[in-house]
């Protein structure tokens, strides 16, 4: 199978797995002469203190703006996600949500009206600051994250197409093999021998484990299946809760034109993972909440207008596979680690991952079917 270099691409710009982490490779901030250009661009009153916001990614410094009428965030796009048109989509993505009372966190427009500020080529945004809680692990919040997916893709499916708006997905096939193979390598340069012990055969398993459920989407035809705008990242970090609702949905960087059911997947991978300490990964726990999984489906069938095709429930626990190898893989082929976790170490935690999921794909795609009549629903 050959890809065209847009789908080459597509493994450089995949969103994160797992918590948020505290040592990018690269570490950025908002200067202070910067700061005060980018600042005067808004009717924000007077400043009484700033901030850093440390959360998410440091590729895309934010910082807590306090001022005599309120609390902001101002945030600068990471290179990459950066791209002009795509930020204007993403814009006009959130301000059609808010228009329907969605929970967004409100963008702030300039004294000129706008809602992008570019300088000194970087790209600048500025949001009401929502103070809210983080994803407790509960069934019921898991839940909330699947009705309020069905509600964001409702209100997105007549969003129109625009051509330059992106269509990456994490199912990207050979190119996926590749990148594995070359791990071999980069990591030979980042550890030593002794850590890259058995290092090969959990190369060789995650290669097989993708192929296998590459090969199970593409018998249902993903790109058959329904399409609308996606989020792109639905992950516990992106969601803001006040007494199990969700209050604000954040980050648009990777808004996207794809089939519905990777966000879904993405989302269920994201919300039902069980982790524990970045620095100690070789003690998280073992696979993945299975009633989290239900959930979070179930929710989002219950309460969508459209309700979820047997075909894309078929390929729920496939594209959660995808989604972990190839989420995992592309940070360490770039910078040897994931943030501050040893490569090896890492895709270790993933064999586990995968050995565990692999065996309940079947049981996985028989508990996210919609209730039966006077069965108990998680949503």
């Amino acid at each position: 199978m050959s890809l065209t270099p847009n789908q080459e691409d597509q493994l450089n710009q995949m969103p994160r797995i797992g918590p948020h982490s505290k040592g990018d490779v690269v570490v950025e901030e908002i200067k202070g002469q910067d700061l005060a250009i980018v600042l005067s661009r808004f009717e924000i009153g007077t400043i009484d203190r700033i901030l850093d916001y440390r959360r998410g990614s440091r590729q895309s410094p934010k910082l807590i703006v306090n001022t005599s009428v309120g609390r902001f965030l101002l945030k600068r796009r990471a290179l990459g996600q950066d791209a002009l048109e795509q930020v204007v989509i993403a814009h006009s993505v959130q301000e059609q949500l808010a228009g329907h009372r969605f929970p967004v966190a409100g963008l702030i427009h300039t004294i000129d009206g706008e809602t992008i500020v570019e300088h000194e080529g970087r790209v600048y945004e500025l949001f009401k600051y929502i103070q809210g809680s983080r994803f407790d692990k509960t069934n019921p919040q898991a839940a909330e994250a699947g009705r309020v997916l069905a509600h964001f893709h409702d209100l997105l499916r007549m969003y129109p197409k625009e051509p330059s708006m992106q269509r990456r997905t994490y199912h990207v096939g050979s190119r996926v093999y590749e990148v594995l193979e070359e791990l071999k390598g980069v990591l030979k340069s980042h550890e030593s021998e002794s850590q890259l012990s058995g290092f090969d055969q959990t190369i060789e398993f995650l290669a097989h484990a993708y192929q296998q459920s590459y090969e199970a989407v593409e018998r249902v035809e993903l790109t058959s299946l329904p399409h609308c705008v996606v989020h792109g990242d639905w992950h516990p970090g992106n969601m803001l809760y006040k007494d199990d609702e969700i209050i604000a949905v954040i980050d648009f960087d990777s808004i996207r034109y794809s089939p519905r059911i990777t966000d879904i997947a993405n989302g269920a991978l994201q919300f039902s993972m069980r982790m524990g300490e970045l620095e100690k990964i070789e003690s998280w726990g073992e696979g993945f909440r299975g009633r989290t999984i239900r959930s979070m489906v179930q929710s989002y069938n219950q309460f969508t207008q459209h309700p979820l095709l047997a075909s894309e429930l078929a390929i729920v626990p496939h594209l959660m596979i995808e989604a972990l190898i190839v989420e995992s893989i592309v940070p360490i082929q770039q910078h040897g680690k994931f943030g501050t976790i040893a490569g090896s170490s890492f895709l270790k935690m993933v064999e586990q991952k995968v050995k565990w999921l692999t065996p309940r794909i079947d049981r996985v795609i028989e508990v996210i079917q919609p209730p039966r009549e006077g069965e108990d629903s998680f949503a």
